[in-house]
């Protein structure tokens, strides 16, 4: 019996559907998933499903810790998936006091972590990797206000506090501290799921054209099959070695140019295209715990359509 926490799992509620998916076909796992209250999608799809409630790590991330740290030991915690990136830093930093504990947290190491969870640092660790990324500013200095501009959060995530400038006076109060400015690059919007093992090594991965957002997360893509982005997602595979999943957003230009835009090492919003195209990433990750062969994947079927969280095939390519 494998005891699998996914913690902040918040909507993430099809993670959650596809374990039981796995029950159903003879895996043995119970399932324990952890929000900060009972107000949380993820805890009302399964009767059998474990509740458990944390602080919030934004406010206070010692008592988070401890938070986890009591669950995992109370509830024997086998396998940690976290689902947002605000946690990542801590779990990565306290990967191997979980470990002491008997839980593995599928978390890439913290070095890295680091590094993505701030732009600012993903743009220079970009810029050593020599991975294209659009022009970012972090001081009003070095800004050539040249308009329309991007705003972000330098630590924000899910498109929180995304912004589109037009002229100077939208900079007014402009805050660089906690926000940056980033160059428009105009093209097609690409999502990629790249699936590494617990050691960094590249397993799969699947590339989708996103053809609406909402709420931060793809609501519509369409699977593409060609090999250039698999070439791509190796490549970056390679540079970073994360750990399981990472989410990676990227835009390609009408010239074909290839832009990163930002990296999750994390199951992100648009992985139900991913598992509904063949490509069942949740199940790999648990056969890597269980130290299973992981069986080649095929080709994802090409596939277009989400509806919510309940998705449905609109077109099947032949």
């Amino acid at each position: 019996m494998i005891r699998i926490l996914f913690s902040n799992s918040g909507r993430r509620t099809y993670l959650v559907e596809y374990c039981y998916e796995l029950i159903k076909k003879g895996y043995k796992l119970k399932l324990f998933v952890s929000d900060t209250n009972y107000v949380t999608s993820t805890f009302y799809i399964n009767k059998k499903i474990q509740k458990l409630i944390t602080s919030h790590i934004s406010t206070n991330e010692k008592k988070y810790l401890s938070d986890i740290f009591r669950i995992c030991k109370n509830k024997k915690i086998d396998l940690l998936i976290p689902c947002i990136d605000t946690e990542l830093k801590i779990l990565a930093k306290n990967k191997d006091k979980f470990l002491e504990r008997g839980t593995t947290v599928v978390v890439s190491r913290y070095d890295l972590i680091s590094k993505l969870v701030d732009k600012k640092k993903t743009d220079k660790f970009c810029a050593e990797k020599k991975i294209r990324h659009p022009k970012s500013y972090y001081n009003i200095k070095s800004f050539d206000y040249s308009f329309p501009i991007l705003k972000k959060k330098k630590k924000g995530s899910s498109s929180e506090g995304l912004e589109i400038l037009n002229k100077k006076t939208d900079l007014k109060n402009f805050n660089f501290k906690k926000n940056m400015l980033q160059k428009i690059i105009k093209g097609n919007e690409i999502n990629l799921d790249i699936l590494n093992d617990f050691e960094g090594n590249y397993l799969h991965s699947c590339a989708k054209l996103k053809i609406s957002m909402r709420a931060g997360e793809t609501d519509k893509a369409e699977i593409l099959s060609q090999k250039k982005y698999i070439l791509l997602s190796k490549e970056i595979s390679k540079k970073f070695r994360h750990v399981g999943p990472m989410d990676v957003d990227l835009i390609e230009d009408k010239k074909g140019n290839i832009f990163f835009i930002d990296f999750n090492p994390r199951f992100g919003g648009g992985y139900p295209f991913t598992h509904l195209a063949g490509c069942n990433y949740i199940k790999a990750v648990i056969d890597i715990y269980l130290k299973k062969n992981i069986l080649k994947f095929r080709s994802p079927k090409k596939i277009i359509g989400m509806k919510g969280i309940n998705l449905f095939v609109l077109n099947e390519k032949k």
